[in-house]
């Protein structure tokens, strides 16, 4: 029975070690962390990504706890609404919604069917060794464990990474700070089924709603970086829902964190017995909320290959080169959107939805 090590406890980890398991396969997760990561508050989880976890039997659970949208607005931050979606029938058509869910909620019920001894707290992965026969994975105690497949999900600052390429790549560093937080839709007045995005001249703020009775906003405004600076901006949105959002917003789920993504985009992320997914692979804006749900196809993508194929170096390329034209692409288009001008004139226009547009173009 094969083996595989598995650096980060995100949703690629996660989504990695149950799909391997599924197929027979002994998995480690190594956590640095003394818990799940989860930050970023909620998550938009798509078709794409609904349909993993319908494949890994945890659909009907996980549609327990999160939002089904009926329908998507954008609005300009004059209060023009410059598109309304029908997103009803995607369940039909794409074989699942689009959702919205609180993280969580998310890594719990992933991690809730792997077995307790299965992920492995604070333990920091530091670089590798392997050999034609195994890999092993050296940890910063000094100790290590051996596998046949090491997985780097170790997130943005990963250090299998880092140890593949034999330095840090170069991020952007365009001082952009996401803002998110958490609201009762009821206190804001806006709907449960409905996720909204507001294009202005200098910023972009959204929500989705992540249960039945709360969402969850995110924004950011040009190189603002105080939640002050943030604030007196959008509290100008005085035609949209945004100032009574950021009223109503539970404080302490308040958080802002930098964002990036590498300025270029990586051209391999596989050596040999270790392959890099998730953020490790391709970190990126949220403007396309992929992230989670790229993550998610990472694990099953590569788990077909690896079943399918007798050797394995030879599965873990052929998982490199479906993957990287399609997740570099959804990082492109991710970054499109914190040009707030030009997505905002575009909206304008009457182009409708660019960012359902650009995310069917991959259920093609």
């Amino acid at each position: 029975m094969p083996t595989a090590l598995i650096c980060g406890g995100g949703v690629a980890g996660l989504s990695s070690a149950l799909h391997l398991k599924q197929q027979g396969w002994t998995v480690q997760i190594f956590e640095a962390d003394s818990e799940l990561r989860t930050a970023g508050v909620g998550l938009n989880i798509w078709p794409n990504g609904v349909r993993v976890l319908d494949g890994l039997g945890l659909g009907s659970e996980f549609r327990s706890f999160a939002a089904v949208m009926e329908r998507w607005w954008a609005l300009d931050s004059d209060g023009e609404l410059t598109s309304d979606i029908d997103v009803s029938h995607w369940g039909e058509v794409l074989g699942a919604p689009v959702t919205g869910a609180r993280r969580r909620r998310l890594n719990a019920m992933l991690a809730d069917a792997l077995d307790p001894g299965e992920i492995q707290f604070n333990t920091t992965a530091v670089g590798y060794t392997q050999t034609d026969a195994t890999v092993t994975v050296h940890f910063a105690d000094g100790s290590s464990a051996d596998g046949d497949v090491l997985l780097g999900a170790d997130g943005i600052g990963s250090q299998i990474r880092n140890a593949m390429l034999g330095a840090a790549p170069q991020f952007t560093d365009e001082g952009i700070v996401r803002w998110r937080g958490v609201f009762a839709t009821a206190q804001a007045g806006v709907p449960t089924t409905v996720q909204a995005d507001v294009y202005g001249p200098n910023g972009h703020f959204g929500w989705i709603p992540i249960d039945a009775t709360h969402a969850y906003w995110y924004g950011s405004v040009g190189g603002l970086s105080t939640f002050a600076e943030f604030r007196d901006v959008y509290d100008t949105w005085t035609n949209t829902p945004v100032p009574q959002i950021l009223a109503v917003s539970e404080p302490d789920s308040i958080i802002g964190r930098e964002i990036g993504h590498y300025r270029e985009h990586l051209t391999r992320w596989v050596d040999g017995r270790v392959a890099l997914v998730g953020d490790a692979a391709h970190p990126m804006y949220p403007g396309m909320a992929q992230g989670a749900n790229q993550a998610l196809i990472d694990g099953q993508t590569l788990t077909r290959y690896l079943t399918a194929a007798e050797d394995l170096r030879t599965a873990l390329k052929a998982f490199e080169q479906e993957r990287i034209p399609v997740a570099n692409k959804m990082v492109d288009y991710s970054r499109l959107h914190f040009d707030y001008e030009r997505t905002r004139k575009e909206y304008r226009s009457g182009q409708g939805n660019l960012q359902i547009n650009r995310y069917l173009e991959f259920e093609s």
